[in-house]
């Protein structure tokens, strides 16, 4: 009898979640599943400006990875993959475990791209940021006390702005009254430089009457305990930088031999396999598109029934599907107050009833994975 085919999924980002929901709706013979990845849970990025905020609790923000795995029929293994044998298919763990598999998939995300040994704490991954996050707020309510609390996001993307709306909701909260000022950063000449004029005018005014300074066009080039210098001189003082800026790939990943694009990033064809090595698949973040698109989640949701199916077909020899990127994407954007704004196709809403909307939408997918795993949990009883 023929040996199942050994498929290691390599993090419980957005799309590979999907791919457990899909093999636990249906399990295929002949196929074994394997998930590696540092925690148990995993969090969703939609709904961490909203866990910052405290709209949401961790457990409500996070994915029941373990759980998943188990519902899939598939092996759970907490590590984190630092290196790939593409020639004997095996992965390197950190502490020296390796993993055999005859298909790997990969989907690990991605960090905020800035220099070793530039200050602050990166908001990708974004479980480890979670943790730190605490450790930030407890500085903030010690300072507090004795002088003016300082805080500064770099990145003035979706990302940015909203982590600035949820660390001033945060602090307004924690802080109780006492004085703190939040300033966001980028090196671009304006906010959201990939959404339409209105939605960066309705956030600008936003960001202005909330009191959160903006500091534009130019890049940090030294950061420190004391806050940041840019480009053209100017100086950010604050006592913690949070780094929110454009993605870079696992530096391990350059050891491997795989086509990588110019930024580190995993070359896939229009069928997220690998270009190099057809044993190899990757999505989210860590993918890089035929047609590139922006690092946002969007599209990891999107490519994680596709990458599902053809894992199947893959271990089954057979053709598989080809998934096409939306040219126009969704972006809801919280500010943290009750309010959100929408833009896609150059149209800009904005409104209490946009972020019920996001809620809705956010509380739907997370909550279809922890409706899974205990209808799975369940029958096992």
């Amino acid at each position: 009898m023929r040996d199942p085919v050994h498929i290691l999924l390599v993090g419980a980002g957005h799309a590979h979640v999907q791919v457990l929901e899909a093999f636990a709706k249906r399990l295929e013979p002949g196929i074994r599943l394997t998930l590696v990845t540092p925690a148990e849970r995993t969090p969703y990025s939609g709904m961490l400006p909203g866990y910052l905020a405290g709209f949401y609790s961790e457990r409500q923000m996070t994915i029941d990875a373990a759980g998943l795995a188990r519902a899939a029929g598939a092996g759970f293994r907490l590590g984190k993959v630092v290196g790939l044998d593409l020639a004997t298919r095996a992965a390197q763990l950190l502490g020296g475990a390796e993993l055999a598999y005859d298909l790997i998939s990969l989907d690990i995300g991605s960090q905020p791209r800035r220099a070793e040994t530039a200050a602050g704490v990166p908001v990708k991954p974004i479980d480890q940021f979670t943790e730190t996050v605490d450790t930030i707020l407890a500085d903030a309510r010690l300072r507090a006390r004795d002088a003016r609390v300082r805080l500064a996001v770099i990145g003035a993307g979706a990302a940015g702005v909203e982590l600035a709306f949820a660390l001033r909701r945060r602090l307004a909260d924690e802080l109780d009254g006492r004085p703190f000022t939040i300033s966001l950063v980028g090196a671009e000449p304006d906010i959201l430089m990939e959404r339409s004029t209105r939605t960066r005018r309705r956030l600008r005014k936003t960001l202005a009457n909330k009191g959160i300074a903006l500091f534009l066009g130019s890049e940090v080039v030294a950061s420190d305990e004391r806050g940041a210098t840019l480009a053209d001189g100017r100086h950010i003082a604050a006592d913690a930088l949070i780094w929110a800026t454009g993605s870079s790939a696992a530096s391990w990943l350059k050891t491997t031999g795989l086509m990588l694009d110019e930024a580190g990033f995993v070359r896939v064809d229009n069928h997220l396999r690998s270009l190099s090595h057809d044993s190899l698949f990757a999505a989210g973040d860590i993918a890089a598109l035929p047609e590139p698109r922006p690092k946002a989640g969007v599209f990891a949701v999107r490519e994680g029934p596709i990458l599902a199916a053809n894992l199947r077909r893959a271990a089954r020899g057979e053709t598989l599907k080809t998934y096409r990127p939306q040219a126009q994407w969704l972006t809801l954007l919280s500010t943290a107050d009750g309010r959100a704004v929408a833009d896609k196709w150059g149209i800009s809403l904005e409104g209490r009833w946009v972020f019920r909307w996001k809620d809705w939408n956010d509380r739907r997918f997370v909550q279809r994975f922890e409706t899974l795993v205990e209808a799975s949990s369940a029958a096992r009883r």
